[in-house]
């Protein structure tokens, strides 16, 4: 059984052959090649839809660029950070535990104030890192949000049916099937009809 729950990337340059574009769209293949599921967008402007889509996805990777900021004056650098923040603070208003990271360049970091940084996971600088390694950061920490949802009785039940998924010599029920896979179809029906 899978559950689906990507990895949100949102990059106006997700798409495009810059520079900023090129080093996303390695972090998204290098989380891809972990295992890991990723939604790459390029915009975040409706965001009460991002704030819907919290509950499907397992992290949310928001890039800001320098060039978002202007010359760096303060209304410039509020009205960039306007839109951060909104969506921030949606999202933590829906779910406060999902990670959020911003991905920008290790300049763009002194414009990023307290309040929006006590609501992040992390700011990843851009460029300082491998892109597997940053992955690997990102999906550590997806993976334990995820951990986290299920109730503990459900966690060990799914823990104990992907373990014996795949037994060697399974007991059969009267129709064939083995007792491990109507256990996991009685548990795809019980978590589809709870959700």
């Amino acid at each position: 059984m899978k559950f689906r729950f990507p990895i949100v990337i949102i990059d106006e340059d997700f798409r495009s052959e810059n520079a900023s574009g090129l080093g996303i769209r390695a972090l998204a293949d290098a989380i891809e090649k972990e295992g890991m599921e990723i939604l790459g967008v390029t915009s975040y402007g409706d965001l009460t839809s991002f704030a819907q889509q919290q509950s499907r996805a397992s992290a949310f990777l928001l890039s800001i660029d320098d060039e978002e900021f202007g010359g760096g004056s303060k209304e410039e650098t509020d009205a960039a950070l306007k839109s951060v923040h909104a969506f921030v603070e949606e999202i933590r208003f829906k779910n406060a535990d999902i990670p959020i990271y911003l991905y920008g360049e290790t300049r763009t970091s002194r414009h990023i104030p307290n309040n929006i940084l006590r609501e992040l996971h992390g700011f990843i600088h851009m460029h300082e890192d491998t892109p597997e390694f940053v992955a690997r950061h990102i999906i550590r920490e997806a993976k334990s949000y995820l951990d986290s949802l299920a109730p503990p009785f459900f966690r060990a039940l799914l823990h104990y049916c992907h373990r014996w998924q795949h037994s060697t010599a399974p007991t059969q029920t009267a129709d064939g099937q083995s007792a491990v896979s109507s256990f996991l179809f009685f548990l795809r029906g019980y978590t589809f009809q709870a959700a």
